[in-house]
């Protein structure tokens, strides 16, 4: 496995699978899949992008399930054969999901701010349309490369807003991160990342699926397969957990519910939902 996010992914799949069904999971390294070995496989659980890649060039029919992936690098792999049964579990989170968290955290913001390289630029409008839902105005900007992203963060951020990252990682990647924390933090912008490490890094608030829930979530669809059924369409994971930064927040000002009663609001809302 290439990190620790997909071992954590792998291991509670194989938990999850040998304390619910007593099934025992074959991990493989992307390198040595061959069609040969996956030949009577009634399911393939792909980990992460090489995984993915991989598992479409073999060009099996097996059903594949991939997790750990975002919209933009699903959106990338090749077609499989006609009919091949396939079926994500999309680490990107629902943008109404996104603003409702805003809405819970911090209802005292008026708008939220986007930054987007064209690849993404769908995300954006997701971001907005579901801004608009929410009552809240959003202002974005399309980046070519880095040089452009920081005059775009200043004119994004230029009113109050909070600033939503995307996984982007032409603009929001490890060269960037704490630039573009940096940046909202002395513009007075309270941040949403979408991962743990960008709480930790200086964003106020975080929305993400944790490896772990993405694996016990994957073994609840590779049980239904087994069972007889069919994957569903490609779709938002339904686990998820919220963080909050409790030392960014008092320093701009910001006084935040505990993060898991964020969580714990925010499921309540989507199970009221229709």
């Amino acid at each position: 496995l290439d990190n620790a996010p997909q071992a954590e992914a792998v291991t509670a799949l194989r938990s999850e699978m040998q304390r619910s069904a007593g099934v025992d999971v074959e991990v493989m390294a992307p390198s040595s899949a061959d069609a040969v070995t996956v030949a009577d496989a009634r399911l393939i659980v792909t980990v992460g992008s090489p995984a993915a890649h991989a598992a479409v060039a073999l060009g099996t029919d097996a059903p594949l399930l991939h997790i750990l992936l975002s919209r933009r690098t699903l959106d990338a792999l090749p077609h499989r054969p006609d009919g091949a049964p396939w079926s994500a579990l999309l680490l990107d989170q629902p943008a109404q999901r996104q603003v409702a968290l805003i809405r819970l955290a911090l209802p005292e913001q008026a708008r939220i701010a986007t930054i987007a390289s064209p690849e993404t630029t769908a995300l954006v409008d997701a971001l907005e349309a579901a801004a608009t839902d929410h009552g809240l105005g959003a202002r974005s900007a399309v980046v070519l490369d880095t040089p452009s992203l920081y005059p775009a963060l200043r004119s994004v951020l230029e009113q109050p807003a909070v600033l939503v990252t995307t996984p982007d990682s032409r603009v929001f990647n490890s060269h960037t991160v704490h630039h573009v924390l940096l940046t909202a933090f002395r513009l007075g912008a309270p941040v949403l990342g979408y991962s743990a490490a960008y709480v930790r890094a200086g964003a106020v608030l975080g929305l993400y699926t944790t490896p772990a829930q993405a694996g016990m979530e994957a073994a609840a669809l590779v049980q239904r397969v087994l069972s007889g059924g069919g994957l569903p369409p490609p779709g938002h994971h339904a686990l998820f957990e919220v963080g909050v930064n409790p030392t960014v927040a008092r320093s701009l000002g910001i006084q935040l519910p505990h993060a898991d009663t964020l969580t714990r609001a925010l499921h309540a809302q989507e199970e009221r939902r229709p």
